[in-house]
């Protein structure tokens, strides 16, 4: 192996999963292959994983008349009020002016869609309990209580391992 070739093992999975690099001019795009004899768990986090590289960090938002960058990972919330869509951070609220979908979509993996009108991030979880109407009573980090919709419930309880 050359200083163009890398090779490592991953122990994933009571399993080695070998992981080989290759640095040529030739390659005119960067390109990952992932080859398996079946799609395990450890073959769908990867997947996830280089699906995020080319998420963004920020996300352009307003505050009265001024425009910030936040950092997506200090965003708790991201919520529809009054039609528009909010991102709620430790440090207030902020107009991000674009359908929740595609701010869904400019949003790293810690995001979930927990209703038609909320997204939060996972990471900014207190802890869960499950209401007698089979909802999830989601408790922020910062105290904020909030609720799952029954359309969401497998999706959530599949990101959260439920």
């Amino acid at each position: 192996m050359n200083e163009n070739q890398q090779q490592t093992n991953i122990w994933k999975e009571g399993m080695f999963m070998k992981v080989q690099l290759y640095i040529d001019e030739k390659f005119s795009e960067e390109k990952v292959i992932i080859e398996a004899p079946a799609l395990s768990d450890a073959i769908q986090q990867l997947m996830k994983f280089a699906q995020q590289l080319g998420k963004n960090k920020v996300i352009r938002a307003k505050k009265e008349e001024e425009i910030y960058l936040l950092d997506t990972a200090e965003i708790q919330r991201v919520y529809i009020e009054n039609r528009q869509v909010w991102a709620e951070t430790a440090t207030g609220n902020y107009l991000l002016g674009l359908p929740l979908y595609q701010v869904l979509e400019l949003l790293p993996t810690d995001f979930l869609q927990i209703s038609q009108s909320e997204i939060i991030n996972i990471k900014q979880i207190d802890h869960l309990k499950l209401t007698g109407s089979g909802l999830i009573q989601i408790a922020m980090k910062n105290g904020q209580i909030t609720y799952s919709s029954r359309r969401y419930l497998k999706a959530i309880k599949e990101k959260l391992q439920l």
